[in-house]
């Protein structure tokens, strides 16, 4: 949308309210991608941290649920983590839910991504932490069942988060009995199919703990059927395998640990410190008599030697306090010293670069601190990030892991490798998010419309009502498009409309095109952004006749404020009505091209600043006292030309 040149000299007050005026969004930005960066020149995290301890990363298989942001089986992220990382650990595949097999005589039967991953494992000679054997999450609830008959209500159930049926479930020696079968069967598969020097740890249980009970220990149905000590026979029963196996075909003994999340909670430290070194489940072999037990133990899981080392998650945010985690390291090292950070991502929690500014200074931090306990003697032995891409992650939005979708490096990335190296922390704020070229989204999807969903980077738009975004087929402006996908925005309120992130672009005038479609009255397109006290006014509207039931081309050009931490476009319409949206694109303005510095905003700025010597508005104070002084100037001109 062309606009004439002489409008730069509109009404004073018109210009100086629109300069002042911006509006607060939140962000995710996650580009379709088409191309992937150029990965060579990164630095190696494994070899950068060699002498303290190993880098890991988790990975899945794109078979296991065809998912085109999972990791192995796409070259250019292989290619990634070989060079990157000495350690990876399945984030689904070896879990029990996909390798419990009722009708087996070990109830065990290999997921077949957890053998492609083994393989690949294997092959490029990345050790692998096993993830995991018993947990209370994701198992098919049929090892609770008699005759493997899991009923909740009732009615058959598969739902491992059902609330079964008591008349259904096991006694407590044939539970035990399956927790021994199932283990030695996960166990034996590796061994007797050559990944016995591939497997150098497992994650024996996981997440025992809820400090909502009594005893400190979650209410699973390992514990209500056996009792706490569910965790002993766990921990033993894959000493006995790892041991048996390992003489039988070979291959070393891998270290076993207990796993949990939020473990600097001083409630947790103190229950898992407790069960782990203190709880005598096996008193003078009260319990059940075994060779793998050390002949000096005292009945405890530590003391017993059936246990050798903990893991810590490490689902964080930028407003962890890392002392908090660092004293839950320590006293963790006190009871098995040897420490895994297992499941490692940072969300940020706010928008823009500054909020990835802050996401990259915390990681610069937090592995400072980590170096520093290293050092000092605590026996960290391996950190894992829980994803290579934010496109990936299972939290979805915060953006926690160290490179892009397209597999360009974050600041955070640059943080670990300054930490790593002893630099001091050296990210450019304002360069903290600063990525290059237009952007363009058809919706097509690659594979499926269920992956791409997860890699475009739209998001609900409201003040409390949410739309629910989905791709939709029924209709499509993309040529040749076959089938043509679009973003259908579902709406139940006004305020709940939709919104795509473009901070990529502060500072830049931009052209932002769109087809649209809705039976709503009118269809509103904006640009919103924070500035420096957050405030949440509109800055700009375009109001297109939407009366028709066809498409409708809406294009404008936008400057987006360089004073702004975030930005994103909206599309809103004055009622309810859903709003379906295609092709969108964002493209940064030539020098040349005529409609360059036509949005009032940027030259309502140059006014300003001519008019007020250029000075810096960086409070809501200071840009109060600047319009008093720039409407003193204004009028005394009038005043000297009208007398």
């Amino acid at each position: 949308m062309k606009r004439n040149r002489c409008k730069r000299y509109l009404t004073v007050i018109a210009v100086m309210i629109l300069f002042l005026t911006s509006v607060s969004g939140q962000f995710m930005y996650a580009d379709a991608v088409t191309e992937y960066s150029d990965t060579s020149g990164y630095s190696s995290l494994k070899e950068l941290y060699s002498d303290r301890f190993k880098v890991g990363v988790s990975v899945q298989a794109i078979d296991h649920w065809n998912d085109p942001t999972a990791e192995i089986g796409n070259p250019d992220k292989e290619k990634l983590i070989e060079g990157m990382f000495n350690s990876i650990t399945f984030g689904n595949e070896f879990k029990p839910a996909y390798n419990f097999d009722p009708g087996s005589d070990t109830l065990f039967k290999v997921d077949p991504a957890a053998e492609e991953l083994l393989d690949y494992a294997k092959d490029h000679g990345i050790p692998v932490r096993g993830h995991v054997l018993v947990w209370h999450s994701q198992v098919d609830p049929a090892i609770f069942a008699r005759d493997f008959k899991a009923t909740s209500g009732g009615k058959r159930t598969d739902d491992y988060d059902a609330v079964l049926d008591k008349d259904c479930l096991v006694g407590r020696d044939e539970l035990i009995n399956r927790l021994r079968t199932y283990i030695y069967g996960v166990i034996e598969y590796t061994y007797a199919n050559g990944y016995g020097d591939v497997i150098y740890a497992w994650d024996v249980v996981n997440e025992a703990t809820d400090e909502g009970e009594a005893d400190g220990l979650r209410n699973s149905y390992w514990k209500q059927i056996i009792g706490p000590e569910y965790l002993y026979y766990s921990f033993l029963f894959a000493r006995e395998a790892c041991v048996k196996y390992s003489g039988e075909y070979g291959g070393n003994i891998p270290e076993l640990f207990y796993n949990d999340y939020n473990e600097w909670y001083p409630s947790r430290i103190e229950t898992i410190c407790r069960f782990l070194k203190e709880d005598k489940f096996n008193d003078s072999g009260s319990l059940i008599k075994s060779d793998v037990i050390d002949e000096n133990g005292d009945g405890t899981i530590v003391g017993d030697g059936l246990i050798d080392g903990i893991g810590m998650q490490g689902h964080l945010d930028c407003t962890q306090n890392i002392d908090n985690y660092v004293e839950a390291l320590r006293a963790y090292d006190e009871v098995v010293p040897n420490i895994h950070i297992t499941e490692l991502d940072v969300g940020i929690t706010g928008s823009g670069p500054a909020a990835y500014y802050k996401q990259a200074e915390f990681y610069y931090d937090f592995f400072k601190a980590l170096i520093e306990e290293k050092d000092n003697g605590v026996g960290l032995n391996c950190v894992t990030f829980w994803g290579l891409t934010d496109d990936a992650s299972w939290r979805q939005g915060a953006d926690p892991l160290l490179f892009n979708a397209d597999l360009s490096r974050k600041s955070c990335f640059d943080a670990v490798v300054m930490a790593g190296r002893g630099e001091e922390f050296s990210v450019d704020k304002e360069e903290a998010l600063k990525q290059t070229g237009d952007l363009v989204i058809d919706f097509e999807p690659v594979d499926d419309k269920l992956a791409i969903v997860k890699v475009l980077g739209f998001k609900s738009r409201g003040t409390g009502h949410q739309a629910n975004l989905m791709l939709v087929n029924i209709d499509n402006h993309t040529e040749g498009a076959d089938p043509g996908y679009c973003l259908k925005v579902s709406r139940k309120e006004q305020d709940a409309s939709v919104k795509l992130d473009i901070s990529r672009f502060i500072g830049e005038d931009i052209r932002v095109e769109a087809y649209v479609k809705t039976s709503g009255n009118a269809v509103y397109q904006g640009i919103s952004g924070d500035d420096f006290d957050n405030r949440s006014d509109p800055v700009k509207l375009e109001d297109t006749d939407a009366s028709g039931s066809g498409w409708i081309h809406t294009e404008e050009v936008f400057y987006v404020p360089g004073e702004w931490n975030s930005a994103e476009i909206y599309w809103e319409t004055d009622d309810s009505e859903d709003i379906y949206i295609d092709d969108v694109s964002v493209k940064i303005l030539a020098d040349d091209d005529p409609d360059k510095g036509n949005d009032p905003r940027k030259w309502a700025k140059e006014i300003i600043d001519d008019l007020s010597g250029g000075n810096v508005v960086s409070s809501p104070d200071e840009a109060s006292e600047e319009l008093n002084s720039v409407w003193e100037k204004i009028t005394s001109f009038f005043k000297n030309i009208f007398g």
